[in-house]
Formats: structure tokens, C-alpha cells, sequence
């Protein structure tokens, strides 16, 4: 009878932790283009590009055409879509830069930026890259990727063109 009734309870866990795990359908996109935003807390991070906080976002234009211009920020809003709603997830999101990436002075060049969002199933976020240095003004297509795991869920590219 303990065998049967520990087999029961071992059964019964797992079923709970398996409901419990996020099941990611899809991640779609809420807009995209040129954003304007006001910035706060700039610092630099290990590959020398400027983050910041972001305050009064407004999306300014639907574009997947970017200027190669200083001052210019362009991204997109996503929205995770899934169960159940509200579940804490990690999204992966990888910027895919041009040939021949990045090249900050003094430092090897970037081929690709890696971040983790946590957020959560229905969520929405806002994802972007402004340019604040004359080494990212890099044309051609900026290829935009979102991971749930090893599954590739969205991906969007802005093509940047100097004018």
C-alpha cells in the first residue's frame, strides 16, 4: 500500500509541476518602426555600447527602414502568447548585426548583441537599439530574433540605409 500510495503522490507532483510550466505558442508583434524615448541612468556595458532607461516611449513611425543616424532608436513591441497568462517566462532576443559588425575602436568586432527578457506569458515589452556612437551606424539588414529555448518564435529585420 506505501508503494501505491507514493507512486500516486510522485504522479501527482509531476502532473502539477508540468501545468505549472509555461507553454509558449507564439510571440507577436504589437508594432515596429522608429521610437522616440526619453533616456535615464546611461552606462556602458562590456562591449562599450550605451544602455539606458527608457521613460514617455512613443512610437513615432511603422517603418522597417532605419536611418543610419545618430540619435535614431527603432524596435518594436512584442507580446508573449502562451499559458497560462501571467506565467514568468525568460525570452532570449538576439540582435544579428550586418557584415562587418560592430567595430568599436580598440575593441574586436560584434557580430551579434544577446539579451534575456524576463517577463511573462501576455506580457508585453518594448525592445530597441538606438544609435549613439558613429561605429554603429552600420547598413544593411539588422536582423531581430526571439528564443522560448531552443525555438525560434519571431524574427524581424530593419534594414538600416545611410541617406
Amino acid at each position: 500500500m506505501k508503494i501505491v500510495t507514493s507512486l500516486l503522490l510522485l504522479l501527482f507532483v509531476s502532473a502539477s509541476a508540468y501545468a505549472q510550466t509555461p507553454q509558449i505558442e507564439r510571440i507577436d508583434t504589437v508594432e515596429y518602426g522608429i521610437y522616440t524615448a526619453d533616456k535615464t541612468s546611461c552606462k556602458r556595458d562590456a562591449e562599450g555600447i550605451q544602455r539606458c532607461g527608457r521613460s514617455n516611449l512613443r512610437h513615432a513611425e511603422t517603418t522597417s527602414t532605419v536611418p543610419a543616424q545618430l540619435g535614431v532608436e527603432f524596435g518594436l513591441r512584442y507580446r508573449v502568447v502562451g499559458n497560462p497568462n501571467g506565467a514568468p517566462v525568460q525570452i532570449k532576443r538576439i540582435w544579428r548585426l550586418p557584415t562587418p559588425g560592430f567595430r568599436q575602436p580598440g575593441k574586436a568586432a560584434i557580430h551579434h548583441l544577446e539579451r534575456v527578457d524576463d517577463t511573462t506569458v501576455g506580457g508585453t515589452l518594448y525592445v530597441s537599439y538606438g544609435f549613439d556612437d558613429p561605429w554603429e551606424l552600420i547598413p544593411g539588414p539588422w536582423v531581430l530574433e526571439f528564443w522560448y529555448g531552443d525555438r525560434k518564435l519571431l524574427s524581424h529585420t530593419f534594414t538600416v540605409v545611410r541617406r
